[in-house]
């Protein structure tokens, strides 16, 4: 089958590690582009782990295995697709590589902290002088400029420099960070926009351009509602759990079994009363203390503790399903292993299993979106540390065997770290 994934004629040479910047070059790489991403053999990717006794991770059956570095399901989950290569850009013959991948691809990304591209010397103008019409996608935590270019940061600090903490937690509780690093994700879906802004930009003009996306700014674009309620009232929004100053009830209540949850938004009168009836306490809309959404927020901890009433001893999924056929959006929280399961996800094959064979098969996310005449898919399995680095080097680069050979034995390339 022949390929038509839009960006198959697009090579892009990366630095990105981690999430945020490893989640754009992936996407890059589910829409076909030729993904080379460079690592050096003494600075890891820190989300391949693994690399006794310093790092850990997440493993197959639980077993790192002889190259844990290999096998972290961290690193291997978004960075499907791709060819792996390590180059120490300390060393001039390095540099010297990297910067001739730079002078025939279309994008080099990286998301380190915004010092570690100048001291490496790499620069939008240093790469346009290699390359007049390459795109640089820079994605430091807090932006290349300001008194926090320099810092870093991942989704854990970003979530409080963008103001979301402050609004997670419980009335009267501390704030919370999420748990899932969520602005990661978030900013890698931006910065793959950006990409593509650049190359419609570049395909109409032939013009390049380095693109400057701060983690923490479009994090921020998360509650641009809360930031405007500030700006017109002087007041800041206040903790409240899951509940909602629009709706009630709304928020998630405990089911039978074992942490089961099933999360409820009433949005309107009408739906209320079908709540009510679907509840089999008709009664408790006509309710004095409940009769608009104005008293059910005032009495928002009693309505909640007649609906937890009612959900503890069902099943989650059946208590989503009644709602629902009532037109009332209820959803069972569910746990990542559930998702596997999940029919709506099986029935549009998000997940696709890829193998490899030091891991045998196993399921990953698929694209996050559908394309009808261009589609997706994920590709190549993860690569393994420096997996790539001969086959780029020597026939990408025409680089001698003698010379890689060279480099190898010196750590400036390679597929092992040096020990310790």
């Amino acid at each position: 089958m022949s390929d038509t994934r839009p960006l198959r004629h697009i090579r892009a040479t990366v630095l990105t590690q981690a999430w945020a910047g490893a989640f754009t070059t992936r996407l890059l790489a589910d829409m076909g582009a030729e993904v080379i991403q460079v690592e050096s053999l003494n600075r890891i990717d820190p989300w391949r782990g693994g690399y006794p006794p310093r790092l850990s991770g997440t493993y197959p059956n639980r077993d790192p295995g002889d190259r844990p570095f290999d096998r972290n399901a961290a690193y291997n989950s978004v960075n499907t697709g791709k060819k792996a290569i390590t180059l120490d850009l300390n060393h001039s013959e390095a540099m010297d590589a990297f910067l001739e991948l730079v002078s025939i691809s279309d994008v080099v990304a990286e998301n380190f902290s915004g010092r570690v591209l100048p001291n490496l010397g790499l620069e939008y103008p240093v790469l346009r002088s290699v390359n007049p019409s390459v795109i640089l996608l820079r994605m430091p935590a807090y932006g290349v400029s300001g008194p926090y270019a320099n810092y870093m940061g991942n989704g854990g600090t970003i979530e409080p420099m963008s103001g979301i903490t402050s609004l997670l937690g419980y009335e009267g509780g501390p704030p919370m960070n999420s748990g899932v690093m969520h602005t990661d994700p978030f900013a890698g879906l931006m910065g793959m926009a950006g990409l593509m802004i650049a190359l419609h930009h570049r395909a109409r003009t032939g013009r390049g351009q380095e693109i400057d996306l701060s983690q923490q700014e479009t994090s921020i674009s998360l509650i641009p509602d809360h930031i405007m309620a500030h700006t017109m009232s002087g007041q800041s929004p206040q903790r409240r759990g899951n509940r909602s100053d629009r709706m009630a009830p709304h928020n998630n209540y405990r089911c039978k079994g074992n942490d089961s949850w099933v999360a409820i938004a009433v949005r309107s009168e009408a739906e209320w009363i079908r709540f009510c009836a679907a509840m089999g306490r008709p009664e408790v809309a006509s309710d004095p203390r409940f009769r608009d959404l104005s008293a059910r927020l005032d009495n928002i901890e009693e309505l909640d503790r007649i609906v937890s009433e009612w959900t503890r001893d069902k099943d989650a999924y059946n208590i989503a399903d009644t709602l629902q056929s009532q037109s009332i959006p209820s959803a069972p929280v569910m746990k990542a292993a559930e998702l596997l399961h999940n029919p709506q996800l099986k029935a549009r094959g998000f997940f696709e299993t890829l193998e490899r064979e030091d891991t045998g098969p196993l399921p990953y996310a698929g694209p996050a979106w559908r394309l009808s005449d261009t589609p997706g898919i994920l590709g190549s399995p993860p690569p393994g540390l420096g997996q790539h680095s001969e086959e780029v080097l020597r026939e990408i680069l025409g680089m001698p065997t003698e010379m890689i050979q060279d480099l190898a034995g010196r750590f400036i390339t390679g597929d092992t770290p040096p020990s310790d």
